[in-house]
């Protein structure tokens, strides 16, 4: 008798052992579901840079983050003719564009706290307080043109040889006020496209009264939507 409970034990303890593997790997794998459905959430499928809601949770990290005096950066750059582009070679190749313009935005701006792509043509780059620290203005605007020069660089295909170009705006300000960043940096890389037909161009914009120190003529927007040439 005591042998059959002790086959019976050793019965159940098999059983027991086999449902724990199997839970365990049940768990990992939904894990792992999790984890890719978590980062498809916020990638852009096209060109693997975050989407507006992986933009959106660096946003919310750096203000979680952020001391009193902390300011945070970004640089919004949009594509120059894209659709014309499409018109001509097909939105496949518009495609093959836009997955091109990430891979160089990546390789230049690997360092900062977030780059993604908004849709469409736009994509825009996060610089944290960690990288807005001293002189953050200028250092913005130095990546901003190492941007633009990458991009104009790239090509897409050798068969198919084009120009790419990008409009840049550039945006600092305290990360109180980091809920405006977006629209402040937009509004920045309007004033390069209305102001001429180029590129590798882009004025910083900030509020007369959150401005910080920086080293050329800039276009500084007013809190009432006017605005004035300014010296630094």
């Amino acid at each position: 008798m005591s042998g059959l409970v002790a086959v019976g034990a050793l019965a159940l303890c098999a059983v027991l052992a086999v449902q724990l593997v199997v839970a365990h790997r049940e768990r990992r794998d939904l894990e792992r579901r999790l984890a890719a459905a978590e980062r498809a959430a916020h990638t852009d499928p096209l060109t693997g840079l975050a989407n507006r809601a992986g933009l959106q949770r660096s946003l919310d990290q750096q203000r979680a983050s952020a001391r009193p005096g902390d300011h945070v950066a970004m640089i919004l750059l949009d594509l120059d003719g894209l659709k014309q582009t499409n018109d001509v070679y097909g939105h496949e190749f518009g495609d093959s564009v836009l997955v091109a313009v990430a891979r160089r935005i990546h390789e230049k701006a690997g360092h900062a706290a977030c780059a993604a792509r908004l849709g469409g043509d736009e994509f825009v780059v996060l610089l944290g307080a960690d990288f807005c620290s001293g002189e953050a203005t200028r250092d913005a605007e130095a990546l901003a043109d190492e941007l633009c020069a990458g991009i104009s660089s790239t090509e897409v295909t050798a068969e198919m040889p084009i120009k790419c170009t990008a409009s840049a705006g550039v945006a600092v300000l305290p990360v109180h006020r980091m809920h405006q960043l977006v629209t402040a940096a937009d509004k920045a890389m309007y004033r390069v496209k209305s102001a001429r037909a180029g590129t590798q161009r882009y004025q910083p914009l900030a509020d007369v009264s959150d401005r910080i120190p920086r080293h050329r003529t800039a276009l500084v927007a007013l809190e009432g939507g006017a605005s004035q040439e300014a010296q630094a």
